[in-house]
């Protein structure tokens, strides 16, 4: 079978159904914190709305929130004994989709087995709740601890701090385009360039470099082509990127940047996870998170230190900044259509002919897995 030649693509690379996401894999939907106890929470991922709630053990779960019957939103239910009840009749069912309660029906009734919901795999880890977000019969779920970066599972020797969980304007393949090696050193020249003396703690200096004065030098890396910013002479500016010296993989599907950082001279590395994660054709939810190895408690104050005074704030700044570019864009196909791609793009032309690959893969019937080599720390 041609998968590639019988696809009708939406625009170079993108595959009509991949503009609203990847499914069969695990995304972190949402922060731990803001799924509470006895109330379903509505979502929409991946084009598709959803129901969250806990069981009577705390458990997550996921499924389609529509209830079989006539269609009404199980968000407008309740969480009773642990499942979700459809608020218009009563019907009520388990995190696995199964009903388990027709109320003029009896307890042992042959209906039961007849009617359900889809129901999603989930997970619980480093502050977030997962979902496997698939066919769980064709694409079996690979455990959540395989597909997951290797500090999540190792708290002794890591610190996590969580950002808070935004919402772009703007399709999900334009997110991803817009973390590319070389923009950052234009698009964030005020928010990350700093000057080169050690820092202690605060507010960082920014440097005296003029925006007229900045220019871009292209580093062929272990990772790619790499921007870095320099002065009129060529002077690099500190950025706080990796050139060199860096393990696992930039980028990893579904959608997920695993980005090294050294924020100012004198402190540590952190790296910063991001996934990027298709709501609908044109809204993206974007999860980060930063962490540092840190096994002391001398180690774990300074990264707190780091993540206060230095981190966040530069990178609400920065998110900020990709948001508003990403949003500015339009629509895919306004975005795409008159592109000119230089061979400094040849990375956004790879992660978008991995994302097609994975994609058609899946109409195979096969699932390209997230090697677990490609999650481990970076710095």
């Amino acid at each position: 079978m041609n998968n590639e030649a019988e696809v009708l693509e939406i625009v170079p690379d993108v595959p009509q159904g991949l503009d609203i996401g990847l499914r069969n894999y695990w995304y972190p939907i949402l922060e731990s914190k803001k799924l509470p106890a006895g109330k379903p929470l509505g979502l929409t991922l991946l084009g598709e709305d959803l129901v969250a709630w806990r069981d009577s053990e705390g458990k997550p779960n996921v499924v389609n929130d529509r209830c079989p019957h006539r269609g009404a939103r199980f968000t407008m239910g309740r969480v009773l004994d642990g499942r979700i009840q459809c608020a218009l009749h009563g019907l009520r069912f388990d995190g696995a989709g199964r009903c388990v309660l027709i109320p003029w029906e009896p307890e042992d009734s042959k209906l039961l087995g007849e009617i359900s919901i889809a129901g999603y795999p989930t997970g619980e880890l480093g502050g977030y709740v997962w979902a496997y977000l698939g066919d769980t019969v064709e694409f079996p779920p690979p455990p959540l601890a395989d597909e997951v970066p290797e500090e999540l599972l190792d708290e002794e020797n890591f610190i996590v701090f969580r950002m808070p969980t935004t919402v772009w304007d703007a399709n999900w393949l334009l997110t991803v385009d817009g973390a590319d090696e070389f923009h950052a050193v234009t698009l964030h020249a005020e928010s990350q360039a700093v000057k080169d003396d050690a820092w202690e703690s605060g507010k960082p200096e920014h440097v005296g470099v003029s925006l007229e004065d900045r220019r871009v030098k292209l580093v062929r890396t272990p990772g790619g082509l790499h921007g870095v910013a320099t002065d009129r002479d060529g002077e690099p500016i500190h950025h706080g990127h990796f050139l060199g010296g860096r393990k696992g993989e930039r980028f990893t599907l579904p959608g997920t940047f695993h980005i090294p950082i050294h924020p100012a001279v004198g402190a540590p590395p952190y790296t910063s996870r991001v996934w990027h994660i298709a709501i609908d054709d044109q809204r993206t939810l974007v999860a980060r998170y930063l962490c540092w190895r840190a096994s002391t408690p001398e180690e774990r104050e300074r990264a707190e230190q780091v993540y206060h005074d230095l981190a966040l704030p530069r990178l609400r700044k920065v998110a900020e900044e990709d948001a508003i570019i990403s949003a500015g864009m339009g629509d895919l196909v306004t975005a795409r259509k008159n592109e000119f791609l230089f061979n400094a793009d040849a990375e956004v032309i790879r992660i978008r002919r991995d994302l097609k690959a994975a994609f058609l893969a899946q109409r195979e019937g096969r699932r390209i897995a997230v090697p677990k080599e490609a999650l481990v720390f970076p710095a």
